[in-house]
């Protein structure tokens, strides 16, 4: 990374840096480069669509100057109460993959735009939602995991796999188990 960010977090050996809003078009570069090594991203994408999304990253994780993960969101009405979210989604580089990094790396998104005030938008959006695209993060190890660092089950997939949020305002203050779901309907 050539700009120079804040940093956020250390956690073992990776720094975590605050990127939100402020890459270079340098980094950008980099970014993009990065996902695109890794198939991180949908075939097909313009330029324009790469860089858009190149400009939703929140934090860049680096080891020894290099990315090595990324957590980015994109501005979205959640289908539930119809509210305006940030949706969030990560790449972790294979062989980096380290122990509970997730976590650190939601948590410090989660401050990076809980302080946040967007200057284009009606309202900032309530919170960040998670919609975990791989099975492995719907175990209760993981949620339990999320749980400590103030995240909850908000609602669920189709197919039964939890979403899991937390709102600006700490108004989601407790876990929803589908029984509790399924007796409050």
């Amino acid at each position: 990374m050539q700009g120079k960010y804040e940093r956020v977090a250390d956690y073992n050996g990776y720094e975590l840096l605050d990127v939100y809003r402020r890459l270079t078009s340098e980094d950008i570069r980099a970014v993009i480069e990065f996902w695109q090594r890794n198939n991180a991203l949908p075939k097909g994408l313009t330029e324009r669509e790469l860089n858009r999304r190149a400009n939703q990253v929140v934090v860049a994780v680096v080891r020894d100057g290099v990315i090595t993960a990324l957590t980015s969101v994109y501005v979205d009405r959640a289908p539930l109460d119809r509210q305006q979210y940030y949706f969030y989604r990560k790449f972790v580089q294979p062989g980096h993959r380290i122990y509970l990094m997730w976590r650190e790396m939601l948590a410090q998104s989660y401050t990076i735009l809980k302080a946040w005030e967007p200057r284009f938008l009606p309202s900032k959006p309530l919170g960040i939602i998670v919609v975990p695209e791989n099975r492995k993060l719907t175990r209760r190890s993981v949620l339990r995991a999320g749980n400590k660092i103030g995240f909850f089950t908000v609602g669920f997939l189709p197919n039964g796999d939890p979403v899991y949020g937390r709102k600006f305002d700490e108004s989601v203050t407790e876990n929803l188990s589908a029984q509790d779901v399924a007796q409050s309907g």
